[in-house]
């Protein structure tokens, strides 16, 4: 029988105060329960900033199923926009959320100096803005919640550093540039630590399969000695490069897509090395918690930190669901008929 773990994320405050807010479910990220604000209720923005990929729609319909599931009784409406992976998108999209009189707003940056402005003039005039998911770097939002992106990026780069003994030549594939410069950051200075490791390309693909998996071909083509990927990528095709030019396995970090977990499960036997080291789309929830729990009048920290989620080979059982589709990443609140609903005729 598959083992069901609970998932804790062990959000901290930054700088000098140290506060935890403990979110649990089955495997995501969650408070559970009604909540009570004297009969008020609020108007909530959400621009959702990309559609382009299971792990994006996961993270927003983790939300919506949050409001629905915990906060249905504090909101009198949500406005949901879309900014389609472009920037001025989402400051066209900020401004008609605002316009529609929305109490508090929750987005995920699309650069982290692009919406600072737009967000100090909201706040100015009283609207909570909960930016999360990605790197910000202004500090003029209500509350920002993140996995530590620097952090995440050195952690798995020492994973990687270990994994080949401290030398070689290693590659970073990773997501859209400008919404990866911190854990680009975290990776240089993790691999800098091993004068022996030569980061020999950074590798952008948009989080995109099929540019992934040309561009991971490209890499093991171009440096046939590789000694490791650190992936912040599209996990499956990576792997089916690897896969289809028969390459031997290196060590790679992973992601917690199902489809990547059973890769990896039918490929350990093959000398697969990995390690799932990430940020799950379930991070939206601990966003909107900390946003519903503002609303109500609690007095939280400026940057609420959630911890990356690992899984060691000897957890994939306990993640991977053979039952549900290959596409869906494993780290959830959601249901199962949702999951199989949002993700029918995905590919």
């Amino acid at each position: 029988m598959r083992k069901r773990l609970g998932l804790l994320l062990v959000v901290m405050l930054s700088v000098i105060l140290v506060v935890s807010l403990t979110f649990t479910s089955c495997k995501g990220t969650t408070t559970g329960g009604k909540t009570e604000t004297g009969g008020k209720k609020f108007v909530v923005g959400y621009d959702i900033y990309y559609e382009g990929n299971v792990w994006s729609l996961q993270m927003a319909e983790e939300f919506k199923y949050g409001i629905q599931k915990d906060y249905s009784d504090m909101v009198e409406k949500v406005y949901y926009t879309s900014s389609e992976g472009d920037l001025t998108k989402q400051l066209n999209n900020f401004d008609d959320l605002i316009a529609k009189g929305c109490d508090i707003i929750f987005l995920t940056p699309m650069d982290p100096n692009g919406v600072n402005d737009k967000i100090k003039a909201a706040v100015a005039e009283g609207i909570i803005v909960i930016p999360f998911g990605t790197t910000i770097y202004g500090e003029d939002y209500t509350s920002f919640v993140n996995v530590d992106e620097f952090d995440m990026g050195k952690m798995k780069a020492e994973w990687v550093a270990k994994q080949i003994g401290g030398k070689g030549e290693v590659v970073l594939m990773n997501g859209i540039a400008g919404m990866v410069a911190d854990a680009s950051k975290g990776a240089m200075e993790g691999f800098a630590k091993f004068p022996d490791i030569k980061v020999v390309q950074e590798v952008f693909t948009d989080w995109d399969y099929a540019k992934t998996k040309v561009e991971m071909a490209n890499v093991l083509q171009a440096y046939p000695d590789l000694a490791g990927v650190w992936n912040y990528d599209d996990p499956r095709a990576c792997g089916e490069a690897f896969i289809e030019q028969n390459h031997p396995w290196i060590p790679i970090t992973w992601e917690d897509e199902n489809g990547a977990l059973k890769m990896w499960k039918e490929s350990i036997d093959k000398g697969f090395i990995g390690e799932v080291i990430t940020k799950p789309s379930s991070i939206s929830r601990p966003a909107l918690d900390v946003g519903m729990r503002i609303l109500k009048g609690e007095k939280l920290e400026k940057y609420v930190k959630v911890s990356p989620t690992t899984i060691t080979v000897d957890q994939i059982d306990d993640y991977y669901r053979p039952d549900l589709p290959e596409q869906f990443y494993t780290i959830t609140n959601l249901p199962d008929d949702i999951i199989k609903k949002l993700l029918s005729g995905q590919s």
